[in-house]
């Protein structure tokens, strides 16, 4: 049995999916098809629901999480979409907006992932990036120990840590030429690091 099995973890998680949504919600245009990239166990994409009942929202991850159930599936607004390669299988300009929740440091190149979702959005859309991100090497070296140990409670989730810090998360913001129109933070649980939180448009 894994940890993510637990009642009390699933309890957690939904509170923290709870709080990321709160959060996340006036960000966010009802009536938008949003893709969810690496969404996990789809908590917080549901909890969007609450708040902006008419979005649509499409998740995509490299695996089924365990706790991704077939009843939040069975809401038609929501999707979700099993990717086994290293783009993202969508046409370009093909969603309004696109949600990287705690997932770029997750993949092998967050720089290139997050071109893919750029690619992806129309123009004029959004990309929300809510990213731990390092601001000195403590700093980094704790925001991996701390991921690496809750991801592993987790059955299948590969780790690998490809953080980032600050200040090169805003220069390939510039490079990709995405605008800041947010910027922000939230912190999911009271004792842990804080998520920085930017909404990006697509020119």
């Amino acid at each position: 049995m894994f940890l993510a099995d637990l009642p009390i973890y699933k309890k957690l998680t939904r509170q923290r999916s709870i709080t990321f949504a709160k959060y996340l919600a006036p960000l966010i245009s009802d009536g938008s098809h949003i893709l969810d990239f690496g969404c996990g166990n789809m908590y917080t994409a549901r909890q969007l629901l609450h708040l902006r009942p008419n979005l649509k929202i499409t998740g995509l991850d490299i695996i089924r999480d365990q706790n991704l159930s077939n009843d939040i599936l069975s809401d038609k607004r929501l999707s979700f979409q099993l990717s086994s390669t290293n783009i993202i299988q969508s046409p370009d300009n093909y969603y309004d907006g696109a949600i990287a929740l705690a997932t770029l440091h997750h993949t092998p190149d967050p720089e290139f992932f997050l071109s893919e979702l750029k690619r992806v959005v129309r123009p004029g859309g959004f990309i929300i990036l809510v990213e731990e991100m390092a601001v000195n090497f403590f700093d980094k070296l704790y925001i991996c120990t701390e991921d690496w140990l809750l991801n592993k409670m987790k059955e299948g989730v590969p780790v690998p840590l490809n953080f980032r810090y600050h200040h090169q998360y805003k220069q390939e913001f510039k490079n990709q030429g995405l605008v800041i129109v947010f910027q922000g933070s939230v912190r999911p649980f009271p004792t842990m690091m804080h998520h920085y939180v930017y909404k990006l448009v697509k020119q």
